[in-house]
């Protein structure tokens, strides 16, 4: 999920985790980023990306392919 950090994302992943889902956490401000994840944890998974950056995106999705195997 990007934008997992905070507001409506960060309640999604936690409702997500809470019932037993392993979530990725996406944002770009690390200490919310940061935060986040370790609210969540151990269900969490962190990732930070800026979701303008075209390079940020394609390192995130190739994160998440071999995370979640």
């Amino acid at each position: 999920m990007t934008g997992g950090n905070s507001g409506i994302g960060l309640a999604t992943v936690r409702r997500f985790a809470a019932e037993g889902a392993r979530v990725f956490v996406t944002g770009w401000r690390e200490a919310e980023f940061a935060g986040a994840v370790t609210a969540i944890r151990p269900n969490a998974m962190g990732i930070q990306a800026d979701p303008t950056r075209s390079a940020d995106l394609d390192r995130l999705y190739e994160q998440v392919k071999h995370r979640a195997c």
